[in-house]
This record gives C-alpha cells, structure tokens and sequence, in this order.
C-alpha cells in the first residue's frame, strides 16, 4: 500500500469509466485534471508515478487521446521560476522581509495585474476570522494570504516556514514521503469522511515522528509557544501533510487549503475553498511565494530564509503584495 498501488487504482478505475464514450463537461474536466496532476509531479521533478503509469497502462497517453477526441485541450503547464533565482547570502526572519516588502511600497508600485490575485483575496476573505484563534501560515505557499491578514492588524499570526527543505534539515532528506504515505494508506483502504481519515492518519504520523525526535520536539515547541484556543493552518494545499502533522501533535489544530488533489475532494471537503486542482500551480508559482525567499535554517526558536538577490523578483512581489491592498 502506498503512494504507487493508490495512484495506479485510482488512474485505471479513473480511465476505465472515461474511456470509449461520448464524456460530458464534467467528466471532461476530470480527466483535464488527472492529466494536469501528472504533468505539475514532473515539473516538480516526481517522475517515478508518470514514468510508471505509461509504461504499465499507457495512462498519459490514453489521458490525452481522450481530451483529443473531444476536441480539448489541456490545462496549461506554468513552469517554476526558481532555477533562475540566485539568492543572497545573509539570512534574514520572514517579518524582516515583510519590513522590506513594506519599504518598497513607499517609493510607489504599479499593482500586479495577475487575475489570479482576486480568487486569492476570495480565498483568505473565505478563512474564519476568528477572536480565539491563532494563524498559522506555512511559507512559502502562504506567504501573501499571510500579508493579507496582516494588514488587518490581525494579531496572533504565527509565518512558519515549515516546508520540505525545513524537513530535510530537521530530520533527513526524504522524511516528507514518510508522512506522506498514512494518507495514501487510508485512501486505498476506501476512508473518506475526514473523521475516520484523521483517526487513521495521526497515529501513523505520531510514530513516525517518533523515529525523528529532534523534529517532533521543534514542532512540539512551535505549537506549545500558542497560547489561543484554536490553531488554524493555512496553506495552498495538495495533500495537507503538514497540517495533517500537526494537528496529529496538537488537538487544537484545524486547517484550511486553497484545494486539494481530486482524489482528497471528498476527504477535505469542508476545509478546502474550492474543487479547482488546476489552479494550484497558479497559487504557489506567484513570485512572493515561489521566489522571493526560501528557507535557510531554523535556530532558537526561529525561523530564517535567504531572500532573492536580483530587483526584478523584489518588484514583482512587492506588485502582487500592492495587489493585494487594492484588490481588499
């Protein structure tokens, strides 16, 4: 059971019912969206599961055959910025950054003009606003919505840059597949509701932090430092396995993500703002989330991130922070 088996079960049942028919717009639009999940794993460089559905049942190919057939096309591929970015040596925390952002703004910026910004701002204004509840934000998919609610002198908001290099430093390289693997085990078990999803999950994911202890006494300390009643994490989304950590190591947390992989619709369903996979990459691609800074390293307490060395990844976020002022 695992990443693998779950995903050669759910794509060949997946094409066993598209295939050899007239589709209608909604099975369209899945399959668009099973082809744009294997085509954002090999611009992330997660080749084994494309590589191995091709070759086993042609699935790619058959995926494109059915949209052809239908005189569709599909989604467009944005590609990562970051293999262009040379970063600067000194380190820096994220409210530094922030500082930075808000420096520039006074000399004068032509807001953004990316549409995607708008369905961001519907996103955060969707989050709960709520006096008992701490904000967490994983960086840095969540960096603007973090800005957002900044802006709304909202306090108890806590920038964290827990991510796979963070992981990686904390624990050993890899570590992030570990976590990742309860939830392809409970969705090859057939678990959707979230209940029994997380009461199969966090056990799992519980010894599997025992194996790391350096990692689960950090994250056990972030969460000890919140004082609220509620914890609600906010990130961009796909599998939720951080979020998924954390709330197995502390019961007071929840979350919520932009969307999610198809097969986790139903799973997340109450925590997720929309059904539109397609648009992730729209989310996490932004300049002041995929190349503005990235993380350095994580000492007493705190977290440090190397930001981007040239001007134009600076101008380009600081438009897209400006979006986000105009656009509340």
């Amino acid at each position: 059971m695992g990443f693998l088996s779950f995903n050669e079960m759910y794509f060949t049942q997946a094409l066993g019912r598209l295939e050899g028919r007239t589709l209608d717009k909604s099975e369209l639009y899945e399959a668009k969206q099973l082809l744009k999940l294997l085509d954002d794993l090999i611009d992330e460089r997660y080749t084994l599961l494309n590589r191995t559905l091709e070759e086993k049942y042609g699935a790619v190919s058959r995926l494109q055959a059915i949209l052809k057939a239908h005189d569709e096309s599909p989604f467009p591929i944005q590609k990562r910025i970051l293999s262009n970015v040379e970063y600067g040596d000194a380190e820096m925390e994220v409210e530094s950054v922030c500082e930075r952002l808000s420096k520039r703004m006074q000399s004068g910026t032509t807001p953004s003009d990316n549409p995607f910004l708008a369905d961001l701002i519907h996103y955060c204004q969707w989050i709960p606003q709520q006096s008992d509840t701490a904000y967490v934000f994983l960086l840095r998919d969540a960096f603007l919505p973090y800005l957002y609610f900044r802006g709304n002198d909202k306090s108890s908001l806590y920038p964290w840059v827990i991510n796979r290099d963070f992981l990686w430093q904390t624990a050993e390289k890899g570590v992030d597949d570990f976590f990742r693997l309860p939830v392809y085990e409970a969705l090859e078990s057939g678990i959707s509701g979230y209940e029994d999803f997380s009461a199969f999950c966090r056990p799992r994911i519980r010894k599997i932090l025992r194996k790391y202890t350096v990692l689960e006494k950090t994250l056990r300390e972030l969460l000890g430092g919140i004082q609220a009643e509620k914890i609600l994490v906010i990130e961009s989304g796909y599998c939720g396995t951080v979020p998924l950590t954390l709330a197995a190591l502390d019961d007071r947390v929840d979350f919520r993500l932009y969307t999610t992989a198809p097969f986790l619709y139903d799973v997340y369903r109450e925590k997720i703002f929309c059904q539109r996979y397609e648009n992730i990459r729209s989310f996490e691609l932004l300049y002041a989330q995929d190349a503005l800074m990235k993380f350095s390293s994580f000492r007493n307490g705190r977290f440090y991130v190397k930001t981007a060395a040239g001007k134009e990844i600076w101008e380009k976020a600081v438009n897209e922070y400006s979006a986000i002022l105009s656009l509340k």
